[in-house]
């Protein structure tokens, strides 16, 4: 667990006056310096949220900022109503946990997943058959491009190809991949070695 989803959208203008005092130690090393150090935090279980929200839920934080803005809820395969949402921004491609009562009286044809949403018709869709969906795949396109050392890499100067190693999602696994800068540098498509399942936009 890092903080790569936070620090990968910084600029070399933010990054050159940042310090990361603890930035060379795992995990590990960092609770066995904060036993030593008698912290009061040594032996805190590992945020599973957003951690400076501390105990509030992620939900009620949105809610707070944004309020509700209930909408239809919509089996995508066969456009049956089955319920409502209270916002767009509470849910996202892929979801399971936290649709409740969005699906309630259809809970027996579960579990259910967030297969896209409509945000001009405030349409929240669902479907029970996900992993049909979004079988395993091993290619997918990238925008907004940032580069941490402020530029790209003078390898890419005489190749828009790049080998790299790709994180999906949270959590330690990586893939090998090759990355293809599209013309213009702001955009870029990533074909895996291997597949993955469950690939989403985000």
């Amino acid at each position: 667990k890092d903080q790569t989803y936070f620090l990968c959208n910084l600029k070399q203008e933010q990054l050159r006056n940042a310090l990361f005092p603890v930035g060379e130690l795992d995990k590990p090393q960092v609770r066995a310096l904060a036993r030593e150090l008698n912290l009061p935090t040594q032996d805190r279980k590992d945020s599973q949220g957003i951690c400076f929200l501390g105990k509030l839920k992620f939900e009620d934080f949105i809610g707070h900022h944004l309020g509700e803005n209930p909408g239809r809820v919509v089996d995508f395969e066969t456009g049956k109503e089955l319920g409502e949402h209270k916002g767009l921004w509470f849910h996202t491609i892929g979801q399971r946990k936290g649709l409740g009562s969005a699906t309630a009286k259809f809970t027996h044809l579960g579990p259910w997943y967030v297969a896209a949403k409509d945000v001009a018709g405030n349409i929240l869709y669902v479907t029970n058959r996900y992993e049909e969906m979004q079988a395993p795949r091993n290619a997918l396109d990238l925008d907004n491009l940032n580069w941490l050392s402020g530029a790209p890499p003078p390898s890419l100067a005489s190749s828009p190809k790049l080998d790299v190693m790709i994180k999906m999602r949270h959590g330690p696994n990586m893939h090998r991949a090759s990355l293809e800068i599209a013309p213009g540098g702001a955009t870029a498509g990533v074909r895996l070695e291997t597949r993955d399942a469950g690939l989403a936009p985000g």
